[in-house]
């Protein structure tokens, strides 16, 4: 009724600016943003805010429905006058016109059936995706398919309707649909919405190219003065069209079908356990047959076989049968030569002629291979000669034991001694004494060599996402890849886990520090080791480090091992080639790694580490004046020997030691001892604080509990402590994360999602936990120019805020224009150096401060 009324009063105001246009209207069905209503009327946002103004001006409108690829045809040969709901891009600038100031911002979602399991980019391979023909989405997912090496069939559809029809059709396995039409498909179909979120876009109506050049000049200056009017027809409109749902209605005779179709499968189910008992007693009773067949013939695990004078087979037991893999007709009449390969024949023919003609009988061991098979049996054979009555002797009889296992523990017993199990290469034992051996070469004069070390990055990933006989089965054909890199006089081994390590040698003498190919090969080596491994079905892709040192560069292999080991941390950390050689400069960035963990430790428990407090600022109704909201604790370190040493280097330094509960503590000690000592502020019992937590400390045991526990002893109120979380928190162990935020929420302890558009978190996360604010990462701010892609995420993250209800706090404001800036885009919440800096708690005790 608020809107109508709205929209009734900009009528009455429109006399002045009447404009005689007959406009042809595109209308798609996209309920809520376009579409018709019952009446065969204009209707959803775009069409009622395209009514409003254009009752405004005296516009004609007539409606013209449509496919959305077909609005798109018509409207580029001029056949319809404007098409609302178009995203601007290279390609419809070429044959279509559009105004500046956007009409609505909008997001598309990807909505699948539950059982689809479909929760990041990767889970679309192997499926089909329907999108709307001709759309952004299209060719965004396209592209994406296409980045990610995706095995995925994009379905195009006429309408978003028929998206969801194609799922619960089964055609496809996913459906791309804008939020607003997504969400309420959600109540009538059994699907969900996932987690893969489009990137926002703004929408504009479109003309033909050149043409109606006055129509959008009016409809920039009315969407400008709309979208500075809070209480304007725009706003209502919006939130008539956003806040509605649709209830679904079954009707009886559904009812009534599901039911005949549920006893038709009762029925089916029953005649298939009757199938299936009968079917199991037939088994049951063949099974029984053949195992005491099977007792009798294979009583004897001995190969037992008789050849006549020419060696022909006159019979042979059952496990020689197995052997062969061939009946009794099929071996007898037959030679070794038919059975073995011709290596074995000739073998066996030597020793049972022997036999034959000296009348005695033979043991000995014997070692077989059958055709087509690459590992040969091992067998202790005895052979005796067979007479007749004359005592002629007419063949002979020949019992074979397989000792095949026996052997083959032998080998492995002598193998496990200097290579690895899994991967057939050298194992750590045998490569540091080859690496002495080598080392000891080169300082009697023999020639250069090189040690590298090779690491999977991430490799715990495989083995925690996949399954742990993925991870062995990557780490096997990552080791064969590495050995048929290798030259023959060059050594590969794994030293533990996904650790490698390789030796090379110096051709001929060469000074290894002068050869330039060195770096080529072994770039090219990494490259190649880091192509993606078919693991099963799945294609894995991973990246490999390698740390590099000479023989020239150490005094020892203790020397070689660690300068390996520091250039392999070095490329895991920040070469982007993945390829670190060491020298002196590695060797000096550990040495100051250590003298800051050192430092590090010292100060946590000297309690030297500093919170300083920045505030926050809220803009009042006067614009000329602001009131502060509370401030942000900041974590600061002085040391003696470092200096200043900044969080940026300190923090993810104390995450790798677990160190973070530890600066959990100091830091929260500190602001509860500053926050009766602040200006009130907006509270009579004292400044709110907010603090930082990284996802180690939130799944730290008792961490909820010593929160609670500590606010208790201060005996201050949990309103005035703030926990500002980031996105990669809301992704890992949602379940989890949302019960202890809620916990801390009952305590009356408020949540800021920090960096908010830095990470990955989709809507669906943002509404299952209770978060008060966003915070606008200042990267965002800093870098806002006018159209730009910045300032889109700003409006969308604002837009977003407001939607859902929480407050919207901007970082990083540092000058006057982007104070006016965020103030015209809706922000009236600031943090940044304009307005000032951090500083020790002590400086903001004063009310003259803040």
């Amino acid at each position: 009724m608020r809107n109508l009324l709205a929209i009734a009063l900009l009528l009455l105001a429109s006399g002045a600016m009447a404009q005689d246009v007959t406009l042809k209207v595109g209308v798609y069905d996209n309920p809520p943003k376009i579409m018709f209503d019952e009446y065969g009327q204009l209707s959803g946002i775009h069409g009622q805010l395209l009514m409003a103004i254009a009752q405004r001006h005296n516009w004609q409108l007539v409606p013209v429905e449509c496919d959305w690829d077909q609005c798109l045809k018509l409207l580029r040969e001029g056949r319809i006058d404007i098409f609302p709901d178009v995203v601007k891009n290279d390609e419809r600038e070429a044959w279509a016109s559009f105004h500046n100031e956007p009409a609505l911002l909008s997001w598309s979602q990807l909505y699948a059936p539950k059982e689809e399991k479909i929760t990041n980019l990767l889970d679309l391979n192997n499926k089909r995706v329907a999108v709307l023909r001709g759309s952004v989405q299209e060719e965004y997912l396209k592209q994406l398919i296409e980045n990610f090496d995706l095995n995925s069939t994009l379905y195009p559809v006429q309408s978003l309707a028929e998206g969801f029809d194609a799922v619960v059709a089964g055609k496809v396995n996913a459906t791309s649909a804008d939020q607003l039409f997504g969400d309420k498909q959600v109540a009538e179909y059994d699907i969900e919405m996932t987690p893969i979120m489009f990137l926002p876009n703004e929408v504009f109506f479109a003309v033909p190219k050149g043409s109606h050049q006055d129509v959008l000049t009016t409809l920039d200056r009315e969407l400008k003065r709309l979208k500075a009017d809070e209480d304007s027809a725009y706003y209502e409109i919006i939130e008539r069209w956003s806040s509605g749902q649709s209830h679904l209605t079954i009707p009886v005779y559904v009812w009534l079908l599901i039911a005949v179709l549920g006893l038709l499968f009762l029925t089916v189910i029953g005649f298939n356990l009757l199938l299936r008992r009968k079917v199991a007693e037939k088994t049951k009773a063949l099974a029984e047959s053949k195992y005491r067949l099977n007792t009798i013939l294979d009583s004897v695990e001995a190969y037992i076989f008789i050849k006549d004078k020419d060696l022909k087979y006159q019979y042979a037991n059952q496990q020689v049968l197995k052997l062969f893999k061939l009946s009794l007709n099929s071996v007898i009449g037959r030679t070794d030569y038919d059975l073995f390969d011709k290596n074995t024949a000739d073998t066996l023919k030597a020793c049972d002629n022997k036999v034959i003609k000296s009348g005695k009988r033979a043991a000995q061991g014997e070692v077989n291979t059958l055709p087509g098979e690459k590992q040969p049996l091992h067998f202790w054979s005895v052979k005796v000669p067979l007479y007749d009555a004359n005592r002629k002797v007419i063949g002979l009889c020949g019992i074979s034991t397989d000792i095949s296992e026996y052997q083959s523990m032998k080998e492995e017993i002598q193998s496990l001694a200097y290579f690895d199990p899994l991967t057939g290469l050298a194992n750590r034992r045998f490569m540091l004494e080859r690496l002495n051996d080598e080392f000891y070469r080169y300082q009697s004069g023999g020639g250069d060599g090189v040690l590298a070390m090779l690491d999977i990055d991430q490799f715990k990933k495989v083995n925690d996402s996949v399954s742990h006989d993925a991870g062995d089965e990557l780490l096997v054909l990552f080791g064969q890849r590495l050995e048929s890199e290798l030259l023959q006089s060059e050594i590969a081994g794994r030293l533990g886990a996904d650790e490698f390590m390789v030796l090379l040698k110096s051709k001929n003498g060469t000074n290894l520090l002068e050869d330039k190919n060195l770096r080529q090969r072994l770039q090219v080596l990494v490259e190649r080791l880091s192509e993606p491994y078919q693991l099963g079905e799945k294609t894995e892709s991973v990246s490999v480090s390698m740390g590099v040192t000479l023989f020239s560069d150490a005094q020892s292999t203790g020397d070689l091992l660690q300068g390996a080991d520091l250039a392999l941390l070095q490329a895991k950390e920040t070469n982007a080639s993945k390829l670190q050689f060491f020298n002196t400069g590695i060797q000096r960035e550990f040495n100051y790694r250590q003298q800051m963990i050192a430092g590090l430790r010292q100060a946590i428990t000297t309690e030297s580490l500093e919170v300083y407090l920045q505030p926050q600022y809220q803009q009042l109704t006067d614009e000329a004046s602001q009131r502060c909201l509370g401030f942000e604790a900041l974590l600061r370190w002085h040391d003696k020997e470092l200096g200043w040493v900044s969080p940026a280097e300190f923090i993810p330094l104390a995450e790798s030691q677990g160190l973070m509960p530890d600066l959990h503590r100091l830091v929260l000690n500190q602001v509860l001892a500053a926050i009766p000592q602040l200006p009130h502020g907006l509270s009579d019992k004292g400044a709110r604080i907010a603090i930082n937590v990284s996802a180690s400390q939130f799944k730290y045991p008792g961490f909820v509990e010593d929160i609670e526990a500590r606010l208790t002893a201060a005996g201050i109120p949990g309103e005035l402590l703030e926990l500002e979380v980031t996105e990669s928190l809301l992704i890992d162990d949602i379940e989890n994360t949302a019960a202890n935020m809620e916990r801390l929420k009952r305590l009356g302890v408020t949540f800021a999602l920090d960096d908010f558009g830095t990470g990955y978190a989709s809507l669906g996360y943002l509404k299952r936990l209770p978060l008060n604010s966003l915070k606008i990462d200042q990267s965002f701010v800093r870098d806002m120019k006018n159209g730009n892609s910045d300032e889109a995420i700003v409006r969308t993250v604002i837009a977003l805020g407001k939607s859902l209800d929480l407050a919207i706090i901007a970082e990083g404001v540092e000058t006057e224009e982007h104070l006016h800036k965020l103030q015209e885009m809706g922000c009236f919440c600031f943090q940044g150096y304009y307005f000032a800096r951090p500083e020790p708690s002590h400086f903001w005790m004063s009310d003259e401060r803040v």
